[in-house]
């Protein structure tokens, strides 16, 4: 992390043309090829040590793309999701998306793995044995393929005979729903609601 997020580190030479970033348009440009490189959500602290720039630039870089898009009415939009901005699909053309993923792209999550992903996002830290009493199966096989989707990860032991692992929920999971943090999860009573109509 960077101490003063408002300075460079002292005593550090410069890597980066910094005279090249001192335009706006550059630096726009500069942050626009970070975020396609990326496959997550890249925080304004790591750019901004990256570029060796004050985070308060990046910040007020990274809202000036955030305009732009929603006033080019881009195919693309950037988003701040798990305390990091990342690309995202235009929501004006969700209909359309949705139509082509249903025909061109294949889900590779099973229905099992989507229960048990839900059971752990609304109830972590949760062990194995509380998702399978959930769901009334055994969860063993479906929690490891959703820590190896980078999905689920050990949040721990509980302290009680055996000592089971927790899992909770990870990063890459907010920013695959697109969502900052677990607050802007839908409410469970949401989903009551639709069943009972």
């Amino acid at each position: 992390m960077i101490e003063d997020q408002d300075k460079k580190p002292d005593g550090k030479e410069g890597i980066i043309d910094t005279g090249m970033l001192n335009d706006p348009g550059n630096l726009k440009s500069c942050i626009e090829s970070i975020l396609f490189i990326s496959g997550e959500a890249v925080k304004v602290d790591d750019m901004a040590r990256t570029l060796e720039l004050p985070a308060s630039r990046i910040r007020e870089a990274v809202n000036m793309l955030e305009q732009e898009y929603i006033s080019k009415n881009r195919g693309f939009v950037l988003r701040k999701v798990a305390k990091g901005y990342r690309f995202y699909s235009n929501p004006a053309f969700n209909e359309i998306l949705q139509k082509f993923v249903k025909t061109n792209i294949r889900v590779h999550i099973s229905q099992a793995a989507l229960e048990t992903l839900a059971i752990i996002a609304y109830l972590q830290p949760i062990t194995r044995t509380g998702i399978a009493e959930i769901r009334g199966v055994r969860a063993d096989s479906v929690v490891l393929t959703l820590v190896d989707k980078g999905l689920v990860k050990d949040a721990g032991r509980l302290k009680e005979p055996g000592n089971p692992i927790l899992y909770r929920t990870t990063e890459r999971f907010l920013e695959l729903l697109g969502l900052d943090s677990l607050k802007d999860l839908p409410p469970l009573k949401d989903f009551k609601k639709n069943e009972e109509q």
